[in-house]
């Protein structure tokens, strides 16, 4: 089946504008920033789709998924200069918002990054292959960009250090405090009782303006010596403004192999449900039922902190020992060939988080070893051994899910898809990659490529099942479906199916009376679309066994 050409979007890719079209409506002008399209080569259907999700998860300033989106789109069309443009908006934090004198929109930035975004690869690419007019409106907007971001790093001189930085979601969807506020505040009060320079965004950045707070949150992020992340239901660890900051911290403890320099304060949730790179270090609040959680960080970072760690945290964690009662995994790294066995160990009984937690001081004790990192990536996705590329891909194709019944379901079936698309992005996956073995580069690769396609599958069939239930609750709510009550109270939908429930009863009886015992047809056992290769994982079936998960095994699900 060939995909609908000429698909064209009604809101610019950039800002958010609605589009101004030509007569012909194969080109169209943003009125609000001035962007210029040209769709007369036309794009599938599929990738105009894909554009949208990604643009709208920008909008919604949810930039680390924005762009693994993008990733994505321009792993399967290199070529396309819309992606690569909203990947380099989303690496910058760029925000498009309607300025009230003028009613254009003005970018803002919540994300501040070294060099220059003029000598960024994916704006080059987003230049190379544009048009000439529209590589010309991206090249205005760059350097209005590179202008703000050059004020943002003039002004990082002028704001404070902070020794730790509390991460947490402050109101909920109706603007009432938090769980987390609450533990958030009692541990910041702790903490400044005793002299220890501490970013708490409800006192942080009181009576300062909206552009001021990029460069408070980026030098807080990078000159804190320890982070903590405040978790009390999954929904608000991946809230927008708490996702930008926890994974611009993992960023850094990526890129400058910190170890114990952060963990998460959680209750009513499951270490499994944190981001990864704090999953074997936590304090958890079930454990504290009278309080004293924050008394028992305080001391342990004034321990920390008084040991003679005044700059970054130290590479073998120095000075965390104390931290052993409170918080778990923080003990120090032994040698790597003791960590590497006891991850085995772990991986071989599915205990994932202490695993990633054996890998991650076997990767500080040596950045190079590729068990290490393969083991790391492992704990991440789940598995508890890679055999053949085969097996592999199917066993973490069996744990995508194509359908949900309910939008909330759905969401949260999409946000597990996403879990495991990031893992395949993650630095993990990459540095297994270089550092194993060819044989197992290529395993690795391979089962990559089969994932990340179902994947797409899948989400694009929970989106679907998304819509209609969204459908479905909007006709509920405006009264459609309900009926009339009778004389007697009963509404005529009852009446329909006690009538139909008669029915069936009488049918059934008579059907054992007169009825002969007929022999289905045997279905074929196995079926075999002739566009998907033997040993493919198989589409997605919506509505199928195990809740609408997709079973590697044929249609019928384990066997």
């Amino acid at each position: 089946m060939k995909q609908s050409k000429n698909f064209c979007p009604t809101f610019c890719s950039t800002c958010g504008g609605t589009l101004t079209y030509s007569a012909d409506g194969l080109e169209a002008t943003c009125p609000y920033c001035g962007n210029k399209y040209n769709f007369r080569g036309g794009k599938s259907e599929a990738l105009m789709l894909a554009l949208s999700r990604a643009n709208a998860m920008r909008a919604s300033c949810d930039f680390d998924e924005a762009m693994r989106e993008y990733s994505l789109i321009t792993e399967r069309n290199p070529e396309d200069g819309e992606a690569w443009w909203g990947l380099t908006l989303s690496k910058y934090g760029i925000e498009y918002i309607a300025d009230e004198r003028t009613g254009m929109r003005v970018p803002t930035c919540h994300r501040t990054v070294e060099g220059s975004i003029l000598e960024d690869e994916c704006y080059k690419n987003a230049l190379k292959y544009s048009s000439p007019e529209q590589a010309e409106s991206y090249r205005r907007k760059a350097e209005q960009i590179e202008r703000l971001q050059a004020a943002i790093k003039a002004r990082l001189a002028e704001e404070e250090s902070f020794d730790v930085f509390l991460c947490f979601r402050s109101a909920d969807k109706n603007g009432a405090p938090t769980r987390e506020r609450i533990v958030a505040r009692r541990i910041y009060d702790e903490l400044s009782r005793r002299g220890i320079r501490t970013f708490f965004s409800e006192v942080t950045l009181k009576n300062r303006l909206g552009e001021d707070f990029e460069p408070i949150i980026y030098k807080a992020l990078n000159t804190c010596k320890f982070f903590i992340l405040i978790a009390c239901s999954e929904e608000n660890v991946n809230a927008p403004w708490v996702k930008n900051e926890w994974s611009r911290f993992r960023d850094r403890v990526y890129e400058e192999r910190l170890s114990a320099a952060c963990c998460a304060v959680f209750e009513n949730i499951t270490p499994a449900q944190l981001p990864s790179f704090l999953r074997g270090q936590g304090v958890d609040l079930a454990k504290y039922p009278a309080g004293g959680y924050e008394i028992e960080i305080a001391d342990n970072l004034q321990l920390r902190f008084s040991g003679g760690a005044s700059g970054a945290p130290s590479a073998n964690g120095a000075g965390m020992a104390g931290m052993a009662a409170g918080i778990s995994g923080m003990a120090a790294a032994a040698d790597i060939n003791g960590e590497l066995e006891r991850g085995r160990r772990e991986l071989a009984e599915g205990d994932f988080v202490s695993a990633a937690a054996s890998f991650s001081r076997a990767i500080d004790e040596d950045g190079d070893c590729g068990e290490a990192w393969l083991g790391a990536f492992m704990a991440e996705i789940e598995v508890r051994q890679i055999k053949t590329q085969r097996k592999f891909s199917q066993e973490v194709c069996n744990r995508l899910w194509a359908s949900g019944t309910t939008v909330q379901e759905c969401d949260r079936r999409l946000a597990s898809n996403e879990h495991i698309t990031y893992a395949f992005a993650s630095p993990y996956y990459k540095n297994a990659v270089k550092y194993s073995t060819p044989a197992m580069a290529r395993i690795l690769a391979g089962a990559k490529a089969e994932v990340m396609d179902m994947a797409d599958k899948c989400n694009a069939s929970l989106r679907l099942c998304r819509d209609d239930c969204l459908e479905r609750q909007r006709a509920a709510a405006e009264g459609y479906g309900q009926y009339d009550t009778g004389e007697d109270g009963r509404s005529s939908a009852a009446d329909a199916a006690a009538a139909i429930a008669g029915g069936a009863i009488a049918g059934g009886i008579m059907g054992l009376i007169f009825g002969g015992a007929r022999r289905r047809p045997r279905e074929p056992r196995f079926f075999s679309p002739p566009h998907f290769r033997p040993g493919h994982p198989r589409p997605p079936r919506p509505g199928g066994h195990f809740g609408g998960r997709f079973g590697g095994r044929g249609w019928r699900g384990r066997r």
